[in-house]
């Protein structure tokens, strides 16, 4: 793991790889309380990324499918799993994690971390939810639930990454969007590419209050991007 030194009051940039490859967003999903990872990642790396952010490390699958970070969405208060979802890998997240709310989503829709932006704070969602969809997202995460889109497009989630602290979107958000994003989640939003140019901010990077990762493949630049948002 290799990290690039800030001032001591911002988060810290730090670049890694989940199971060798730099798409760290998709097998892995934080908060400011807890981070859930494949089981199959070892333990030696659950540890590391536990430590960096500074929270408690959860391994687990959904949908015995180790794309955590395409398939939940959560903040500190709940957890949101796909309908698909086995029963005994719900049973588990929620003895590792007793102190927050752990629910299935009844929707057709699998890849809520693709389809859910959200921090402590609020949530902008697909404009593809229902609206008892809706109400059940605000329920389970304890927020105000708001649809919207990111530089046109319906997965939100995939298209940016926001902290209690702090919003990364796609360079293709357009100003009235990041408005839209700033009022609803109440932080401020930079627009930032990872992994060499992806759009799709969420698969290259996790964060919290505590630090941010990035692939292992986001470039100089793409760096001092995100660390100069961090220091604001």
């Amino acid at each position: 793991m290799i990290f690039l030194e800030r001032a001591s009051e911002a988060p810290k940039v730090h670049v890694f790889d989940i199971l060798g490859t730099p798409y760290v967003g998709l097998f892995a999903s934080c908060t400011d309380r807890f981070i859930l990872v494949p089981s199959m990642l070892s333990e030696r790396d659950s540890l590391m990324l536990g430590e960096t952010l500074a929270v408690k490390t959860v391994r687990g699958s959904v949908a015995s499918s180790f794309l955590i970070g395409v398939m939940v969405a959560g903040n500190s208060s709940g957890v949101l799993l796909p309908s698909i979802t086995l029963e005994e890998e719900v049973e588990a997240l929620r003895r590792e994690l007793p102190e927050v709310r752990v629910e299935v989503l009844n929707s057709k829709y699998t890849a809520l971390g693709n389809l859910i932006a959200v921090n402590d704070r609020g949530a902008v969602v697909s404009p593809d939810f229902t609206q008892r969809e809706v109400i059940a997202i605000a329920d389970v995460l304890s927020v105000e639930v708001v649809r919207g889109v990111i530089a046109g497009m319906k997965t939100v989630g995939s298209l940016t990454v926001v902290t209690n602290r702090t919003g990364f979107v796609s360079v293709d958000a357009s100003d009235s969007e990041i408005d839209a994003l700033r009022d609803v989640l109440k932080v401020e939003f930079a627009r930032v590419t990872v992994n060499d140019g992806s759009k799709f901010v969420r698969s290259g990077m996790i964060a919290n209050t505590k630090a941010t990762i990035v692939g292992n493949r986001t470039r100089g630049p793409e760096l001092m991007l995100i660390s100069s948002a961090l220091a604001r």
